[in-house]
């Protein structure tokens, strides 16, 4: 798992990771879509790979690139474990907003 977040930290594997959202993808699209260099989308795609977060197939002589969830469901499934930590910082702070006196309005002289 410690592999999904180190993948993730990365801004431009998480900008593939959205252009994989909505279904496998050759590397020319994610050059496209993302707007990077062809040697970085594959650079990137190959240390995603190795991860196990996406998968290639060869389809003739183009290679399609998707998302492999398993990987990500773990990490996203540990994380709602500290969910509720964020939860209970915003209702503390929900609930001390609405203790606090409301500023009034200035008066034009």
């Amino acid at each position: 798992m410690a592999d999904v977040f180190q993948m993730l930290a990365e801004p431009s594997r998480r900008h593939l990771l959205d252009a994989l959202r909505d279904g496998e993808r050759s590397v020319t699209d994610l050059v496209d879509r993302t707007r990077m260099s062809q040697p970085s989308v594959s650079k990137q795609l190959r240390m995603l790979r190795e991860s196990g977060i996406v998968t290639l197939r060869a389809a003739g002589r183009h290679h399609l690139y998707s998302i492999r969830g398993r990987s990500l469901r773990e990490a996203s499934e540990w994380l709602s474990y500290y969910e509720r930590f964020w939860q209970d910082g915003l209702s503390r702070m929900d609930e001390a907003l609405r203790r606090e006196p409301r500023p009034r309005a200035r008066r034009k002289p």
